[in-house]
């Protein structure tokens, strides 16, 4: 065996196992219907019976009464006898398939529901390293377009394919004793068609994981130029990021056609095979009824049998072609699931107490990328902050303070080192009990769509309307906020697009404050305010800042100078440390940076 062939053979048995373990896994979905789908079971196999009784009272009609020529009154009411119970059997049918819908669309949407739901959680539990190294478009992907590719398949497909193996099952059983002659004369054509349906099933599967991953390529290429349109604009580079576009774009239709010719080879060569063997069943069978050796009825009743095992072929042809390509998403959606968020609870953690805000770094060692080769961002960083001061954190761009605030709030953790909270190892506690003592407010300012008010009470619902203004009045933000269009009631648009930059900044520190945070975090939180507003709230940081311990990250440092301890990073290590004054008269980084910040 040549090794191409060795590689195909070994990728056929992968793609087994993971159809396999694909299908278990959205199986556990549809345990919690377990009711409902033994129901479905129940009325599809029942539909199933009666649609397969129908050429039987064809054939008999045929064959008893049609055919009777000796006494026609008699065999006018066996005609009508039969057709009533033809008809009766035909109603009978459609309300079990009706009930057959009902249970099929609540297990599926059942199913879908329960699984959105865990991969919206699932989404919110990563550590931030995932999101640092995974495009966005290709999450939303996963958790929108793959879903939805699950949805009729869920919903429809598994039903329909059921009642089509077992009508496929039953008209083969059928057809295999009723007569055997025309059985075995029809069955030349069934090696065509085990074989063509074994290529079938390898090759589109294949495509149909090539055309889903290269999906994923445009709907990441769609957001991330979605998002950063202005930056797009701003460096004229439409053109150029549609030249990159419209090679994913063709890439994509490329694998789509061949998907698409897989698909359209063999569809068609069912009713092909099936019309043959209709031929060789007119033929062969109208030879033996005008022999007297099988009956008109019989030959009709199993040309009928016939298209309903060829019939079922063709539906779970195009069944299988959906399943494909939900067999591909639902791996997909199943990767993500399968993401570790490297931060999580220790053995043994406890919620941490209500907490004064005393933090320790000792000897902190972190890079992002757990490889030796990688760059340490933080190297060797000490240093003790009493609860209650005021910590600025200033330096170069990638010296390390947005770093030394994310392991204070456990978004990532050190390769080595310890770092204490009020006398307690932060990993012996509960991520949710640490985060829900601490207060972020970020230059990115992003805010949810819904009221001012509701974004808010983001960190804390339940807190009262008359808390949140005088949060507001204590920062000075309150005329700000009762400036807006409806004032605390002023819907905000996706990500804030109908206030200013200024005007989000604001809501987020206010935002924070309502959650009432010990440890407070500003990481360039006075970025996007202008002098005349960060006069107004600079006052109301200082009364803020005695009642809890506070970090704050700033370029500018005129928002840092009545710091208790200001830490100076450069490349990972802390450099010098002490107040403005100190820092002034030492003339040494911090004098540098100050002395540049006067210049600007």
């Amino acid at each position: 065996m040549s090794r191409d062939q060795n590689i195909a053979l070994e990728e056929q048995f992968a793609q087994k196992r993971m159809s396999k373990a694909t299908f278990l896994r959205l199986a556990q979905f549809v345990r919690p219907y377990k009711t409902q789908f033994f129901l479905n079971v129940a009325f599809t196999i029942l539909a199933t019976a009666s649609s397969l009784l129908g050429p039987k009272f064809i054939q008999i009609g045929i064959d008893r009464h049609l055919t009777n020529f000796n006494s026609p009154e008699i065999a006018g009411q066996g005609i009508l006898l039969i057709s009533a119970v033809y008809l009766a059997n035909l109603f009978l049918g459609w309300v079990l398939s009706v009930a057959q819908v009902k249970t099929a669309i609540t297990i599926g949407q059942g199913a879908m529901n329960d699984l959105r739901k865990a991969v919206f959680a699932h989404i919110q539990n990563p550590s931030l390293n995932f999101f640092d190294r995974t495009r966005q478009g290709r999450i939303i992907s996963r958790a929108d377009s793959d879903i939805n590719s699950l949805d009729q398949v869920l919903t429809w497909g598994a039903n329909q394919m059921l009642s089509s193996t077992l009508t496929l099952v039953g008209a083969c059983a059928i057809l295999a004793q009723s007569e055997w002659r025309l059985w075995l004369a029809v069955s030349c054509v069934l090696p065509v068609l085990a074989v063509a349906t074994r290529v079938f099933q390898v090759r589109i599967l294949r495509a149909y994981r090539r055309l889903t991953e290269q999906g994923s390529r445009m709907t990441a290429a769609l957001a991330e130029n979605v998002s950063g349109v202005r930056v797009v604009q701003a460096f004229s580079r439409e053109d150029t990021n549609l030249e990159q576009f419209r090679e994913i774009n063709e890439e994509y239709a490329g694998r789509f056609s061949a998907a698409a010719r897989i698909f359209h080879l063999y569809i068609p060569l069912i009713p092909l095979l099936s019309g043959i063997g209709t031929a060789i069943i007119l033929g062969y069978g109208g030879h033996l009824a005008m022999r007297n050796e099988i009956t008109v009825g019989e030959v009709a009743a199993f040309i009928l049998y016939l298209g309903m095992f060829f019939g079922p072929i063709q539906t779970m042809g195009d069944l299988y072609n959906s399943i494909l390509s939900t067999a591909a998403s639902s791996e997909r959606v199943f990767q993500l699931l399968d993401t570790k968020p490297q931060v999580i609870n220790r053995p043994k953690a406890r919620d941490l107490a209500p907490i004064d805000g005393d933090v320790v770094f000792e000897n902190v060692f972190f890079r992002y990328d757990s490889t030796p080769s990688d760059k340490w961002i933080l190297n060797g960083v000490s240093f003790h902050a009493l609860a209650g001061q005021t910590i600025a954190l200033v330096g170069s761009t990638g010296s390390g303070k947005t770093t030394v605030a994310s392991l204070i709030a456990r978004f990532y953790e050190p390769q080595s080192g310890l770092i204490r909270i009020d006398g307690t190892d932060l990993f012996a506690t509960t991520i949710e009990s640490l985060r829900s003592q601490i207060g972020i407010v970020t230059q990115e300012n992003f805010l949810f769509s819904g009221t001012v008010m509701e974004n808010l009470k983001f960190g804390r619902p339940s807190a009262t309307d008359r808390e949140v203004i005088e949060a507001a009045q204590s920062l000075g933000t309150h005329e700000i906020i009762l400036g807006l269009k409806k004032g605390y009631e002023t819907e905000v648009f996706e990500r804030g697009g109908n206030l200013s930059a200024g005007e989000r900044q604001l809501i987020t520190f206010t935002r924070a404050m309502v959650a009432r945070p010990r440890i407070l975090i500003l990481d360039e939180a006075t970025s996007a305010v202008d002098s005349r507003t960060e006069n107004t709230i600079q006052n109301a940081l200082e009364k803020l800042f005695r009642m809890r311990t506070s970090f704050v990250i700033a370029h500018r440092l005129s928002t840092v100078r009545h710091a208790d301890q200001i830490l100076v990073l450069d490349e990972g290590r802390i450099v010098e440390r002490g107040d403005h004054d100190t820092l002034i008269a030492r003339g040494g980084r911090y004098a540098e940076l100050h002395g540049e910040f006067v210049r600007q």
